[in-house]
């Protein structure tokens, strides 16, 4: 059995280096099951594994973890219950006997309808820093997640609605079912698909939401918008909606972006309740669709936004020592390079007009 556990955010707890975001994401996957709730209480109590956890020994195959996956599976061989755990026991019977008398009033109630169906729980994917992942869900289909990215979804998926929760970056290959609706929530968006490959970059920290649709067709509404119906805007292939987080109003940009001299039509809705949506047209989706197969793709990025991608792709840290640096701009692709080797040639682009230090996985940068 496969457990998706995320060992680095363990290693920087227990080193007490969690970021506020980090700390949420680690929450999240422990409550997300009863499984991964047992597995957090082993591990935050068996010193041994918390030393091999740190000392970057954490795969499932190791001794220790072998002894926590035992002491979950085989539960009635520990006689030795501390007054904490006995509360602990007492609270988890109660709970299952509260769901259960809800469980038996909701079969009763459509029980021609919910014979086979179980109880229900979620799957949790996180990809830490430095690395990409990729999912194939009960329905085929493909989600591959960048660095620092998530996908959580439910064990009723592909009952009736496919619906998943998407942070961080993730790139989505969605089979095809008319019958039964794909939908992605993503921190203040709702996605509804249609059939179709696209886009999604949504980190919590940054300013902006984007989704980038590649092939098919799809739709995007507000989820914070209070009040009257929100308003769907709807993506063709090639076509980009970036939304401001925090702001007033909402702009729709049509401008052909292959033909710079032509003004871009805009469509300004008054509204103080909907983010700000600003819909590109034929834009090169290179970026977008090449990070999945191992590319870093950038065209005409300043340093300062290109470094936090770097920094996610590389799992490193960039510290600009002087502002001029941040607004050097680079045009290239990144494949198979280290990141020594990647600010070389960042170096080389910008004609030299900077030096640049690595200490560890720390970066410093100061121009000429």
């Amino acid at each position: 059995m496969k457990f998706n556990i995320p060992w680095p955010l363990f290693r920087k707890l227990l080193r007490n280096g969690l970021s506020p975001n980090e700390k949420r994401e680690l929450e999240y996957w422990r409550d997300s099951s009863v499984l991964n709730q047992n597995i957090y209480d082993e591990i935050m109590d068996d010193e041994l594994v918390k030393i091999a956890i740190l000392n970057n020994k954490w795969e499932n195959n190791s001794m220790e973890w072998s002894k926590i996956l035992s002491r979950i599976h085989q539960p009635a061989k520990r006689f030795s219950f501390s007054r904490q755990r006995f509360i602990f026991l007492s609270s988890a019977a109660s709970i299952l006997f509260f769901f259960s008398i809800i469980s038996s009033l909701y079969f009763y109630s459509r029980q021609n309808s919910l014979k086979n169906e179980q109880p229900e729980g979620y799957t949790y994917i996180y990809s830490p820093r430095g690395q990409r992942t990729r999912v194939v869900l009960p329905d085929q289909t493909k989600v591959w997640l960048n660095s620092e990215s998530s996908l959580k979804y439910s064990t009723q998926f592909n009952s009736k609605v496919r619906e998943v929760i998407a942070q961080g970056e993730a790139f989505f290959e969605v089979q095809h079912n008319p019958e039964k609706p794909f939908l992605v929530l993503a921190n203040e968006i709702k996605v509804k698909v249609y059939g179709t490959s696209f886009n999604i970059k949504a980190f919590p920290n940054e300013n902006t939401i984007e989704t980038t649709l590649i092939e098919g067709k799809l739709s995007i509404t507000s989820r914070v918008q209070k009040g009257k119906e929100p308003q769907e805007i709807f993506l063709k292939p090639n076509e980009k909606c970036i939304i401001i987080r925090d702001a007033k109003n909402v702009e729709v940009t049509t401008s052909d972006q292959s033909l710079p001299e032509q003004k871009p039509d805009m469509k300004h809705f008054q509204s103080t309740q909907v983010k700000d949506f600003v819909v590109q047209k034929n834009i090169n989706t290179e970026e977008e669709k090449l990070w999945k197969d191992g590319k870093l793709v950038f065209r005409d990025r300043p340093f300062g936004e290109l470094a936090v991608d770097l920094e996610r792709w590389f799992d490193v840290k960039i510290h600009f020592q002087d502002e001029r640096t941040k607004n050097y701009k680079f045009t290239g692709v990144f494949e198979k390079e280290t990141i020594n080797q990647a600010m070389e040639a960042l170096k080389l682009s910008s004609q030299k007009s900077y030096n640049y230090e690595i200490s560890f996985r720390d970066i410093y940068l100061k121009s000429k």
